[in-house]
């Protein structure tokens, strides 16, 4: 049978992985499992479809289509589930920003999904959530925004990974290679199931499961190797102190305060990927007369690509050295233009690890912002056209969307136009959760997907707050020939001082 459906779709097309079956085996995550199927054909076509309906007659196997399963003990004959649902898409959203924030707030007082207690992440995934909606739906398909990437086979999506969560909280399946491919191949974006609920965040409950993964030392070894990296060098790419201080090195901003109001913690990222955006941010606070310092060659990584890997050992002792650094620095106010430093900081440092920063922690836009309304940058005009994409760790999980918007509005003649999909709904670029590192391809693929959604708009260039999205659309642009110039916001406010 499966040599008779190769010729009619592609192998990959043909699912038989116990993983793909299990998945496969439940139309709502909600509800029970139904019987097994023998294959999965993912149909990308109404022929192919037909041809297998076809072949079904003459080779005696029986076909059906999800959302049409049959009881088991009926059939004598292999059965295959045709699976040609279309995947889930992110729509326009209705739901305000400000709405959103205090939504978060309330789910986050509650506990609700704190990946500090997977227990609790799992049973609020799936005995807590009595959903309406879920009773309106034939077929249950939860958006990802890495399932495009991957035929949209419904094993790669959030559905799929909640099914395997469950399975293996229940030693229903095995952890096979498979099943850890799956977990972490994830941006831990928060989009999971979006077009339904706000308050199911399967992405924590996915981070919690990969640190008990990462507790029986089946972590990728990708992981392993940048931990060791942060642990060694502290640098998960590895790079040289002078390296990563070489944006700064040999220019007339030298030598900084020892002692200063503000810290700006320059993050690994910017340093090493994105030095334009580090010198630009510097570049502003000296315009606007900041009394601030940075920890140059001390400052080391803030251990966020640990937490999402679900090395929380290794990031406590990270954090603990960032925190007694921080402290000794006896600053006030810890700014950085990182979007996954800032979110580390304020979410996953307390919520994961119960480490506490002794200052006030603020992104840069927050900054500049504060800057613009104090009246200490004046912003000259600048003709631009410029689309913002909001980044996951600033956007959906630290709750920031109007603020970076407010930074760009300020500038006399930039034109801010929005894609379709933007602040709560904005598609990932694909590079957050570790995905960049552990499936570079499907990152690059996502990010794609994200700039298709800009074309029509034709911006002079995309904006963004966080430096690995910023270096996967660079790298996505490049691979797919996309004609556009991409800024962080403040090397845009740069723009409008000089």
């Amino acid at each position: 049978m499966i040599q008779r459906l190769n010729l009619i779709v592609r192998p990959e097309q043909i699912l038989t992985d116990p993983e793909d079956l299990y998945v496969y085996s439940f139309e709502k995550i909600f509800e029970k499992q139904n019987p097994v199927p023998d294959v999965v054909v993912k149909t990308l076509s109404s022929k192919e479809t037909q041809k297998i309906l076809e072949l079904s007659k003459k080779e005696g196997f029986t076909v059906v289509k999800r959302g049409e399963m049959i009881k088991r003990q009926n059939l004598n004959r292999p059965l295959v589930l045709l699976d040609d649902a279309p995947a889930p898409k992110l729509k326009r959203n209705p739901i305000k920003s400000d709405e959103i924030t205090e939504i978060l707030k309330e789910i986050r007082a509650k506990g609700q999904g704190s990946p500090r207690n997977l227990a609790l992440a799992i049973k609020t995934l799936f005995l807590e959530k009595k959903f309406d909606k879920c009773k309106e739906c034939k077929i249950c398909s939860g958006y990802c925004t890495v399932s495009l990437s991957l035929k949209e086979v419904e094993t790669w999506s959030s559905k799929g990974r909640a099914l395997i969560i469950r399975a293996l909280q229940n030693g229903e399946l095995l952890t096979s290679k498979k099943v850890i491919d799956i977990l972490y191949t994830c941006t831990e974006c928060g989009s999971c199931f979006a077009q339904c609920f706000e308050d199911l965040e399967l992405n924590e409950a996915i981070l919690a499961t990969r640190h008990q993964l990462a507790e029986k030392g089946l972590v990728p070894e990708v992981f392993r190797e940048t931990s060791r990296n942060i642990l060694e060098i502290g640098d998960p790419g590895a790079f040289s102190v002078e390296r990563r201080l070489s944006w700064i090195k040999g220019t007339s901003f030298q030598p900084l305060p020892k002692k200063a109001e503000v810290l700006y913690w320059v993050g690994c990222m910017v340093a090493d990927r994105t030095p334009k955006t580090a010198m630009a941010f510097l570049k502003i606070l000296q315009h606007a007369n900041v009394d601030f310092t940075t920890l140059m060659e001390r400052e080391g990584c803030c251990g966020y690509v640990l937490l999402a890997a679900g090395l929380w050992k290794e990031a406590k002792k990270v954090a603990n050295e960032a925190a007694s650094k921080i402290e000794e620095s006896g600053i006030q106010t810890l700014v950085t233009p990182c979007a996954g430093c800032y979110y580390t900081f304020t979410r996953l440092y307390e919520e994961v690890l119960d480490v506490s920063l002794p200052c006030e922690i603020l992104h840069s836009s927050h900054f500049i912002e504060n800057l613009i309304k104090n009246g200490n940058l004046h912003l000259k005009s600048l003709n631009f056209k410029v689309s913002y994409h909001d980044p996951c760790s600033l956007g959906k999980h630290s709750g920031v969307f109007d603020i970076p918007r407010n930074v760009l509005k300020a500038i006399p003649d930039l034109t801010l136009i929005e894609m379709p999909l933007n602040s709560q709904l904005a598609r990932c670029c694909g590079g957050g959760g570790g995905l960049w590192s552990f499936n570079h391809q499907v990152s690059i693929t996502s990010a794609y997907l994200r700039l298709k959604d800009l074309q029509p708009l034709k911006v002079d260039a995309l904006a963004t707050a966080c430096p690995l999205c910023q270096m996967n659309f660079r790298y996505a642009s490049v691979k797919k020939s996309v004609p556009l110039k991409f800024f962080d916001i403040v090397e845009i406010v740069e723009l409008a001082l000089r």
